[in-house]
């Protein structure tokens, strides 16, 4: 039996992805394409690969059973090429890094950039971090996240613990009193986090300072509840190296400190692959060297 290699790469994106029109978009296909070539592949298999869920397209019980071996073609096939392009002097290595808001637009967006000037070989994607996202699907090659996996073949590495602090911003004390206890806070306005787009309780913060608080505006995203306090529409807790140098105001860091830790994963299968060993060591190894800047520093608010 002759398989076509673009059929088995219909295959494989269709169960990393769940659906024939995301697979289509990842292969820059059309979705009559890669429907058509499902449909042969499964047709020359003479079996059903796929089942139809309202969540999306999961491996029947004959899909699972083809999924190691079509990845281990995948796995040969990636490794010819990358024989061919060092041998002809074309490798290309593209990597796709997917980190929170905070930590992907503060320093990844700065950093990034100097893996491509030094290897002009790399090609990288900086991606927000889905909110469930799954390395075994390659929704991203590297993971930066607050949660530590686990379970799953992951390599884990820790790259820092950060501080946070409760701040104000630069004119909120104009309007508002000057809390002296914690027990102040309860009739001061806060910022905080879209309850039900929490992806971890780990970034809860004001439930776990007093529960109760008034907090009125919610933001998705760490970087919209910083605009906010640097607004002054309220009190927020935020990542100390993104409140440095924006004149906002710690309020009682000795009393209300929070500290959290980002970690890097990527799947074992992948810890060989020269892209995946350049760009997390990059990673690791500047991030590491800036380690300090992740500290809470009462000089430099």
């Amino acid at each position: 039996m002759n398989f076509n290699w673009d059929q088995l790469q219909v295959f494989l994106e269709v169960h990393r992805t769940g659906r024939q029109s995301r697979a289509a978009k990842r292969l820059n296909n059309s979705h009559t394409t890669v429907a058509r070539r499902l449909k042969i592949l499964q047709d020359q298999l003479g079996l059903t690969l796929f089942e139809t869920t309202e969540s999306g397209m999961v491996l029947s019980e004959f899909g699972l059973q083809v999924l190691p071996h079509a990845e281990n073609m995948e796995a040969a096939a990636n490794s010819i090429a990358n024989i061919a392009s060092r041998a002809n002097g074309t490798r290309k290595l593209k990597v796709r890094v997917g980190a929170p808001d905070g930590f992907g637009n503060k320093i990844l967006s700065h950093i990034l950039p100097q893996l491509v000037a030094s290897n002009p070989a790399m090609e990288v994607e900086l991606v927000p971090i889905p909110v469930a996202h799954k390395l075994w699907r390659r929704d991203v090659d590297i993971a930066i996240s607050l949660d530590r996996p686990e379970s799953g073949s992951l390599v884990m590495r820790k790259l820092m613990d950060y501080d946070l602090r409760l701040y104000a911003g630069p004119k909120f004390f104009e309007k508002h009193q000057r809390p002296k206890c914690r027990d102040d806070l309860k009739v001061l306005p806060f910022v905080g986090y879209v309850e039900e787009l929490l992806y971890t309780p780990e970034l809860d913060f004001n439930t776990i300072l007093m529960p109760g608080l008034k907090v009125v505006y919610r933001g998705a995203t760490v970087k919209s509840q910083f605009d906010a306090v640097l607004g002054n529409i309220g009190l927020g807790i935020l990542p100390c190296y993104m409140a440095h140098d924006h004149g906002l105001e710690p309020i009682m860091p000795d009393d209300i400190t929070f500290s959290r830790t980002y970690w890097m994963t990527y799947l074992e299968e992948n810890r060989h692959l020269v892209r995946i060993q350049e760009a997390s060591d990059f990673i690791f190894d500047t991030t590491r060297r800036m380690s300090q800047s992740f500290k809470y520093n009462a000089k430099l608010t």
